[in-house]
């Protein structure tokens, strides 16, 4: 007890308390809140009892009532047995001899002569009830008590009731396994042991607990294996188990299902590829199969040589109405090998082409029109870099039933006497002390980085190449460490390029490799080379003459990107290459391929322009960040000739360009379309290389007769050696300018990076492509100068190993200069472009004095080898190799226009066979429809898809019983030795020249 407070009431936990919302269904003996499982006792059999009894008292009381209606009896049937006649006196008697009606019951009814007079009786209650009487009470009760002590007392019931739910549910789950089921019983428990883990939790794919690891120690290991370039997907996958926590079963899982998603994809056909990849037959193989006799094979030789006489692709006759009655599904616009070749990957692939090419041969070659026009002048170059890389591009394009190059064959230019040597360069200053024209020509090889860093240490001052004592593999060479460092930067030039097919969306996953490739694109190598070569200014005009020889731009503007490919081309251990039989070999073997799949290549075309479908006019809507509308662009349906034919593709078609960028949106898209819709983005910031011309030149007497080189002679004006200074107040070196050209001097780096950038995102679609009313450049006049001017000599005949074999005696000569202001005009607009100018027939007879001036003083051995000399040109080259040719968004496969694409080298660097080849096979993956994750994760384009689906080849023939290559132009003495790619006549010179030694 407490004081002063009462003493607080206990609870009391035995006593038990009524629930005053008892269940519906519960029996009043049983205590609310227990569970009773005799339901019949509890439940059913109170219910059941009560509805009898309710239906007995029913029936009783009907029955009572009945009775009690019945009307009073006044003669009894005991009293008609000796009653004959009754008649019925007033007060209701009856007397005898009168008629009665008796009832069921005995009871007599009064006779009434009319039957309407006559009242109903009532009817007796039914006895067809269930429950009549207190007998079937007592049966209903003993049923219920026998049936409630069966379930009370027994659990037979409960069996029965269990294993028909059992079969139901096996025919449930099981259907038509219940059977297999039935006869492995121990799957069924097992089945069941399963499904009780899962619903306790023990296989969710997600860990319970505590991670290996921390999350701050999982991000960082994230970002190590990042930033050593681990593949995304082991990254994601780490990432999952660590920070997601998953379990490692269900990380095996997510592997195998992601592994057979990644097989079914590369085993899928896009873009409509056929199941079973045609394998065609060689260009050569009708009509050259060689007889069994000896000579057959000089009749097959001579054979496969007369083709390559002919130009490639049929000459167009305007009264040939087979091309506008037909449909194609491509129609590609150009001619080279980079258009063919894109041809025959899409005819491959299921695509009907067409090709219309401008020239008379669509391979691109031409030939003189005096003197012998059977042969060919190859003016583009075909030196092919990185031969197997490209040779995995071209073999399914060329894949025949014989041979998986489709006969074709390349040589190295150059010997082994010579190291294969491929280009000659002659800089201005370089190797010398003066500061005239006169220099040492620098002689580049096959022999990789390091002979060419041995020779910079030799002849231009560099430190010699060699490990030093800090490890340092490449000593104090700085030549060597500028030729890596450009090897390091152009490892991403792949995934650069490839990822012009990604959407913008997909741009986050570029490698870290093309992310420093893009960097270097919109930098000017001038800066690249200053940090690296700040002592030697022979090596840093050495460096810009390999990083630009094809191209008459200072390194102040040219770009980083184009400078190190050029680089690491001209220094590969692979040297360069060329096709044997030349581009028109080539080029017969690629329109084989496509003339056998339904296509046709067809020459000297005339483009005028464009066709477009018309879409209804509506109001304007928002543009995007760069300044293209968000609006659909009408289709490009097919393409208008100067005759005014109008060829057009299928529904869902494709026309692909190859005469480049500008010339595409300003001379073949019609100035209604262009300025209604645009051009692509930032196609205003490019511009337009000068023009070149070519001089032919057919010379007598053969390579060994006039001792040619297949080395390439460049004179760069450009690369000329710069003059550095020192500052006498600081102390600082002040470095020179490398190179000098005609135009204006060069743009810093901010000028290539605004450029590139401001045009790009201020230019709108609405005035984007318009060609500015501006007066031509007020730059100084450009003039080619004797001993001076920019100019590139190459002797394709001696490239080629079958020549002397195919034409004799008679050797070929290509010159190649810039276009001056005689024949070509520059106006500053946007883009610059270039005007072609009507010049006279004096100014070329000027032009070619000049020009075979300074080829014999640089080749002598020529004088009174000249027999016939024709210029060419001027003729387009692409986009100059500057900034805004890499950094603009627009300079990709795939145009605002839907149904037109660009291909060609003005995707990826200018002047070069293999980035031509790589521009359309950019345009043909665009076509097809490939994915970014096809590209970037699967491997999955258009040349591995051939490779898989195409049919096995038969790898080489007999003749003679004797087994040969199936070649498309045999050599007659000289035999390639495909291991070493060295030939017996190297071998044979150099053992001569050893001999004489």
């Amino acid at each position: 007890m407490r004081m002063g407070r009462p003493n607080k009431k206990l609870r009391s936990t035995s006593k038990q308390t009524t629930n005053p919302n008892p269940p519906k269904y519960s029996s009043p003996t049983l205590v609310v809140g227990q569970v009773s499982s005799n339901v019949i006792h509890s439940i059913y059999g109170p219910a059941l009892t009560k509805l009898a009894v309710e239906s007995v008292e029913e029936y009783a009381d009907a029955v009572l009532r009945w009775e009690a209606s019945l009307p009073e009896v006044l003669v009894k049937p005991s009293q008609l047995d000796d009653a004959e006649d009754i008649d019925v006196d007033a007060d209701g008697t009856f007397e005898k001899g009168e008629e009665v009606e008796v009832d069921l019951d005995g009871s007599i009814l009064p006779i009434h002569d009319n039957d309407d007079d006559r009242t109903s009786s009532p009817t007796m209650p039914t006895s067809n009830r269930l429950f009549t009487t207190q007998s079937s009470i007592d049966n209903l009760t003993a049923l219920l008590t026998d049936t409630s002590q069966h379930f009370s007392t027994t659990n037979a019931w409960k069996i029965h009731a269990n294993a028909a739910k059992f079969e139901r549910l096996l025919d449930e789950k099981y259907g038509r396994f219940r059977p297999f089921i039935e006869s492995h019983p121990e799957l069924e428990v097992f089945i069941k042991k399963v499904q009780r883990k899962y619903a306790m939790g023990q296989f969710s794919p997600f860990r319970k607990g505590e991670g290996p690891m921390s999350t701050t120690s999982s991000i960082m290991l994230l970002f190590m294996m990042h930033r050593n370039g681990v593949r995304k997907e082991l990254v994601a996958l780490v990432a999952l188990f660590t920070l997601v926590g998953l379990e490692p079963w269900a990380l095996v899982g997510l592997v195998c299902v992601g592994k057979y998603s990644v097989d079914q994809r590369r085993r899928k056909r896009i873009g409509g590829m056929p199941k079973k990849v045609k394998v065609v037959e060689s260009y050569y193989a009708h009509g050259v199969v060689g007889e069994e006799e000896e000579e057959s094979e000089e009749v097959e030789r001579s054979k496969k040589y007369a083709i390559l006489e002919k130009p490639v692709g049929a000459i167009f006759n305007p009264a040939d109405l087979s091309l506008r009655d037909e449909e194609y599904d491509v129609i590609l616009l150009g001619c080279g090998p980079e258009v063919l070749y894109t041809a025959s990957l899409l005819s491959r692939a299921g695509k009907k082409t067409l090709v219309l090419s401008p020239r008379e041969d669509a391979s691109g070659c031409l030939t003189l029109q005096n003197g012998k026009t059977n042969v060919p002048f190859d003016i583009d170059g075909s030196n092919i870099a990185h031969l197997a890389r490209q040779q995995s591009l071209l073999a399914p394009a060329l894949c025949t039933t014989t041979d998986t190059q489709g006969g074709i064959r390349f040589a190295r230019i150059g010997s082994e006497v010579d190291g294969y040597a491929h280009s000659i360069l002659s800089v201005p200053g370089l190797g010398t002390d003066s500061i005239s024209n006169e220099c040492i020509p620098i002689v580049l090889t096959a022999e990789g980085e390091v002979a060419l860093a041995e020779y910079c240490s030799t002849y231009l001052g560099d430190a010699f190449p060699g490990t030093d004592l800090d490890g340092n593999e490449n000593g104090n060479s700085t030549s060597l460490s500028y030729l890596k460092a450009c090897g390091q930067i152009n490892a991403g030039s792949g995934d650069f390029y490839l990822a012009k097919l990604f959407p913008k969306a997909a741009e986050s996953f570029k490698s870290s490799d093309s992310n420093v490739y893009q960097q270097a694109s919109i930098r000017p190598a001038s800066t690249f080379l200053n940090k690296c070569l700040p002592l030697n200014t022979h090596v840093r005009a050495l460096m810009a003459a390999i990083g630009m020889a094809n191209e008459n731009l200072s390194p102040d503007k040219t770009s980083m990107a184009a400078h190190v490919t050029n680089v690491c081309a001209m220094t590969s251990t692979e040297g360069y290459a060329y096709p044997v039989g030349g581009p028109r070999a080539l080029c017969h073997a690629f329109t084989s391929v496509i003339e056998q799949n339904g296509g046709r290549v067809v020459s000297g075309v005339l483009l005028q322009e464009l066709l477009f479908e018309k879409l209804e006019k509506k109001e304007p809507k928002e543009e995007t960040k760069d300044g293209e509308s968000k609006e659909p662009k009408p289709r490009c349906k097919g393409i208008r000739l100067e005759n005014g034919l109008e060829l057009s593709v299928s529904d869902k078609g494709a026309v692909v360009s190859f005469m480049g960028m500008i010339p595409t949106f300003l001379q073949l898209v019609s100035p209604d379309v262009r300025t209604a819709e645009g051009v692509p983005a930032g196609l205003p910031a490019l511009e337009e290389r000068r023009p070149l011309m070519r001089v032919m030149i057919s010379l007598t007497g053969n390579k060994d007769d006039l001792n040619l080189t297949g080395a390439d002679w460049y004179r760069l004006p450009n690369a000329t050696l710069p003059r550095d200074e020192l500052d006498p107040m600081t102390g600082q070196v002040k470095f020179g300018t490398i190179g000098v050209d005609d135009d204006n001097t060069g743009a810093s780096e901010e000028l290539i990076l605004g450029e590139a950038t401001d045009e790009t995102e201020a230019t709108t679609s609405h005035t984007r492509g318009k060609r500015n009313k501006a007066a031509p450049s007020k730059a100084p006049r450009s003039k080619f100068t004797s001993g001076v001017s920019w100019m590139k000599v190459s002797f394709p005949s001696a490239k080629d190993p079958s020549w002397q074999d195919r034409h004799g005696d008679v050797s070929t000569c290509v010159v190649t200069i810039e276009a001056d202001d005689d024949f070509v005009q520059m106006f500053d607009t946007k883009p610059k472009i270039y005007s072609v100018l009507k010049a006279g027939n004096g100014e070329r007879e000027r032009l070619r004095d000049r020009v075979l001036k300074d080829l014999l003083e640089t080749f002598p051995q020529l004088q009174g080898k000249l027999e016939t000399v024709q210029i060419c040109g001027p003729v387009r080259s692409g986009l100059t190799h500057n900034g805004p040719r890499f950094a603009i968004k627009g300079n990709r496969q795939e145009t605002p226009y839907p149904g037109l694409y660009i291909g060609g080298a003005d995707l990826t660097v200018g002047d070069s066979f293999s980035g031509a080849i790589v521009g359309g096979w950019l345009a043909a993956n665009a076509i097809m429809g490939y994915s970014f994750m096809d590209h970037m994760y699967l491997g999955k384009n258009i040349t591995s898809d051939l490779q898989q689906f195409i049919e096995e080849p038969i790898l080489a023939t007999e003749r003679n019983g004797v087994i040969v290559d199936d070649v498309a132009v045999p050599i007659k003495e000289v035999v390639v030795d495909m291991q070493k790619g060295i030939t017996d006549a190297d071998r044979s010179t150099a053992a001569e020249s050893s001999k004489e030694e």
